[in-house]
């Protein structure tokens, strides 16, 4: 009998140790696909300014051992928060070779974008899983 309740405290320590609790992502200013996410490495994210336009960059690192395609793209924000829609905010394509590392970066359309996304999702993810069912 002992032993039947050692083993059942064992097992609920183990069961809530593998419990994982939402972590807050350490980039808040990506949003980033599931598929991508497998082979995706984040070296850094950066940001500044060009002139008085935001600019914003992220340096990925394709951790697979074949050719990604991802799809990209930038999100302008204004000071309230919105999207400043535009030729700016479209989907594009970039060929990750394996074991490397790559860097993306663009400048913001208009002085009145304060903040920024970048949406980083493999080429084969469905656009319903994206956050905006946009296509590329």
């Amino acid at each position: 009998m002992r032993n039947k309740i050692l083993m059942l405290a064992v097992s609920a320590v183990l069961i809530s140790g593998c419990q994982s609790t939402p972590q807050p992502t350490q980039y808040p200013q990506l949003v980033m696909g599931p598929r991508a996410s497998n082979y995706l490495q984040i070296e850094s994210v950066q940001q500044g300014s060009s002139g008085d336009l935001l600019r914003a960059g992220v340096r990925l690192h394709n951790r697979s051992s074949v050719t990604r395609d991802l799809r990209y793209r930038f999100e302008w924000l204004d000071a309230d928060g919105f999207e400043l829609r535009g030729l700016a905010a479209r989907w594009e394509l970039l060929e990750m070779r394996p074991q490397v590392s790559h860097s993306l970066d663009r400048v913001a359309p208009s002085p009145r974008a304060r903040d920024y996304r970048i949406h980083l999702f493999d080429k084969n993810t469905p656009a319903r899983e994206t956050n905006n069912g946009s296509t590329p």
